[in-house]
């Protein structure tokens, strides 16, 4: 039920006027949210990291778990409809001889034949504080073929390998060798070969998301900075062709099409639009208030082949302290969501109306 809102000072004016300007920049509707956890967390944290159609209207998403009073989580996977009835799995990379695995985190799946998943991620192991990049390939319960996925050496010292999403055959993420500057990747699977993605000026970037658009050709999505190495500025999108292994049509986003001051903007996850489009989700930083909060876009395919200019709809779950936007299928965002006075994350599902 709407309830009127008391405009208490001019920075929430401010923030209502924004949030109005970047609203009527659209033709979207209302956004419809609801709470989409784990229903085993018994008071722990739901993280919801990716999201692929599994056929018949069903989907597999990845996430994490982290229980009441840990630092360490589970990794996670949903098969059925996006209302939550159906079936959850925990899978953890298997430790290795003589090394424990502490901790696994699920970031993105993808459908395979016979009712098989691939999912990418990472974990962690007792003897490191680092994390490696994990590959999983089989059937939904885990039983299948398990692979660490470590960028190699090129002369320095790899620290961390996350996998953040996987399509066709190819994975991408992030590796670093500094802490303070993140560098990204693409995997490809059958040849089981490594390049790095590289932005000419960029500092740090970030690999995210990636879309299969068919035969060799990807759409990847993620942030990069130009100004420092320890933020993100710009979101961007970019062509890969996997036979050249060559990017293209670079295109950068700032949340709101300079409507407002943006220090940061983020592409967390991508999906098509089934008109050569795609939709996206990710977050923002900004410089006056509203200063944070999570997004769903839509960014055309031009006729010649060039991204178009973003659509962008704020997301907010209701009455809460902060939102992410993780993950994107159709016109579904799923990401988490914090209340304030609670330590515990809820993930969630905002069906956002669009266009058709």
């Amino acid at each position: 039920m709407y309830q009127p809102i008391q405009v208490k000072n001019a920075a929430t004016l401010l923030a209502l006027t924004v949030l109005t300007i970047l609203s009527a920049s659209t033709s979207f509707a209302q956004v419809d949210y609801s709470t989409f956890n784990y229903p085993d967390a018994m008071g722990g944290s739901t993280f919801l990291t990716g999201v692929r159609g599994a056929g018949g209207g069903s989907v597999y998403v990845t996430g994490t778990f982290r229980p009441q009073g840990s630092q360490d989580t589970q990794g996670l996977l949903y098969q059925g409809l996006l209302d939550g009835t159906g079936q959850w799995t925990v899978l953890n990379f298997p430790s290795p001889s003589g090394v424990t695995v502490t901790s696994t985190a699920l970031y993105g799946p993808n459908g395979l034949p016979s009712n098989n998943v691939r999912l990418v991620g990472s974990y962690k192991q007792s003897d490191s504080q680092f994390d490696h990049g994990l590959l999983y390939e089989g059937p939904p319960d885990g039983s299948g073929t398990w692979q660490t996925l470590d960028y190699p050496s090129v002369g320095e010292t790899v620290l961390n390998t996350i996998a953040h999403s996987t399509m066709g055959g190819l994975v991408v993420g992030n590796f670093d060798t500094n802490l303070a500057r993140g560098r990204a990747f693409i995997y490809d699977i059958h040849n089981q070969s490594w390049i790095e993605l590289k932005k000419s000026g960029a500092i740090s970037i970030t690999a995210y998301g990636i879309w299969h658009d068919g035969g060799t050709h990807y759409t990847i999505a993620g942030g990069y900075s130009e100004t420092n190495s320890g933020g993100i500025d710009h979101g961007y999108l970019v062509n890969w062709d996997s036979s050249t292994q060559m990017p293209s049509d670079w295109t950068s986003y700032d949340f709101g099409n300079g409507r407002i001051r943006v220090a940061v903007s983020h592409f967390d996850g991508i999906t098509g639009d089934n008109r050569g489009g795609f939709y996206l989700t990710g977050d923002w930083v900004g410089v006056v208030p509203p200063k944070a909060g999570a997004f769903f876009a839509h960014v055309p395919r031009m006729p010649d082949g060039a991204f178009g200019q973003a659509r962008w709809v704020p997301i907010a779950y209701p009455s809460s302290h902060l939102t992410s936007g993780n993950t994107v299928f159709e016109n579904n965002v799923l990401g988490v969501y914090t209340v304030s006075g609670s330590s515990v994350v809820n993930g969630y599902v905002a069906v956002v109306p669009v266009p058709r």
